[in-house]
């Protein structure tokens, strides 16, 4: 049983596709529509919130088909703007109270200082959480790992106890998995609970690019979006993926030369 407040969404009717996604951010949404971007007005929107006591009332969020934007409701000049690669676990902070915009601002800040000094390193290889080699096309999933001292139930009415450790699921458990659809570009890479892709990967001219079902990970240069998009063709030299890990273990994938960030 969910029992947090639900996060009030402001969107387009044409953007309204998201909803069928089928993830635990949607499963606590409130949706009201408006017409077209002369109709977007953050402090309406806040006011209109503000009327709904069961509400989450310190956030709500204006969908814009290509990008998620969370507000301060108190404060709408307050705002901060991520991809639907970062969606659930945006949100999942925003609605448990684990994060506000101005912490999410400071960890960009944060991570954009390390990017200035990152470095990339030729002949690199991925590896796994025991630090061993993957070698090209070998399968795996991508994981942000949680807390081991709070443990999730795998199904709402099973005890974990007992469960062998790879088998369980912590809090804050994600998987990456392409799930946003767009008209343009299709599936988009998202971070969800419990349900992730199998991705592998290949070396060519000794650069290591991320494939799933035969198609390269990359990030469209044509768009203002943030998100990662699966495409036939090798990616170019501006559409790579670039891995970077930081002082604290935690990987990053990012556009090349950093230009966007998703973790």
């Amino acid at each position: 049983m969910n029992k947090n407040k639900p996060i009030h969404y402001f969107m387009r009717p044409e953007d309204s596709d998201f909803l069928l996604i089928n993830n635990t951010t949607e499963d606590n949404t409130i949706v009201e529509y408006f017409d077209s971007e002369e109709d977007k007005d953050l402090a309406k929107f806040a006011e209109i919130v503000k009327t709904k006591p069961n509400c989450n009332q310190k956030h709500f969020i204006v969908y814009r088909g290509d990008d998620y934007c969370a507000v301060e409701t108190d404060n709408v000049e307050n705002t901060y703007i991520f991809s639907s690669t970062r969606e659930p676990f945006i949100m999942s902070k925003l609605v448990e109270g684990l994060e506000t915009i101005d912490t999410l601002i400071e960890e960009d800040k944060r991570f954009k200082a390390m990017l200035a000094k990152h470095v990339p390193q030729p002949g690199f290889k991925l590896r796994d959480a025991n630090g061993e080699i993957i070698p090209d096309g070998k399968g795996f999933s991508l994981q942000i790992v949680g807390d081991p001292e709070e443990v999730l139930d795998k199904e709402d009415d099973e005890d974990t106890e007992g469960l062998p450790e790879e088998e369980k699921l912590y809090d804050d458990d994600w998987l990456f998995a392409f799930s946003d659809s767009t008209e343009e570009y299709g599936y988009a890479l998202c971070a969800s609970p419990g349900n992730g892709d199998i991705f592998e990967c290949e070396t060519i001219d000794d650069i290591v690019y991320l494939k799933h079902e035969g198609g390269y990970l990359y990030f469209p240069t044509d768009s203002n979006s943030s998100s990662i998009y699966i495409g036939e063709a090798v990616p170019t030299k501006e559409q790579r993926i670039e891995i970077y890990y930081d002082d604290d273990g935690d990987i990053y994938l990012t556009a090349f030369e950093g230009t966007f960030f998703n973790n």
